[in-house]
């Protein structure tokens, strides 16, 4: 049985570099019949994925936040601005606050929903989204 520990290093593409005492980082791939690199490779895909209790989980709290947070942030501006008594130095404050926290939800919980649904350690998203 091969064990998780049997797998000692990953490379930048997920696969293994060294697997169950095999060293494929000299450039030799594994041999379709090598049956030790198969069932290392074969257990990475099936760890690699999230079950879909997991997934369907995470996507209903993201929506919920997702849509309380926009709402909840968007009254705020909007409150502040519509009455003259509110607008002092601390609901300006606020305000910003408010804005701040909408754009991270818009830019930041859609990655959450790309991330769910794709392979873990695997990024999809582009090199401009990574920084």
């Amino acid at each position: 049985m091969i064990s998780a520990l049997d797998v000692v290093a990953f490379g930048n593409d997920s696969s293994p570099l060294t697997v169950a005492g095999n060293d494929t980082a000299g450039g030799a791939a594994p041999s379709p019949n090598d049956t030790a690199a198969n069932g290392v490779i074969q257990f990475l895909d099936d760890d690699l994925s999230f079950p879909g209790y997991i997934r369907t989980t995470c996507m209903v709290v993201c929506v919920i936040i997702l849509g309380v947070g926009v709402v909840g942030n968007m009254m705020v501006p909007i409150v502040i601005l519509k009455s003259k008594d509110m607008r002092n130095s601390t609901n300006i404050f606020l305000m910003n606050l408010s804005i701040a926290d909408l754009m991270v939800l818009l830019i930041c919980t859609p990655t959450v929903f790309v991330e769910v649904n794709s392979r873990p350690e695997t990024w999809v998203l582009g090199e401009e989204l990574c920084e």
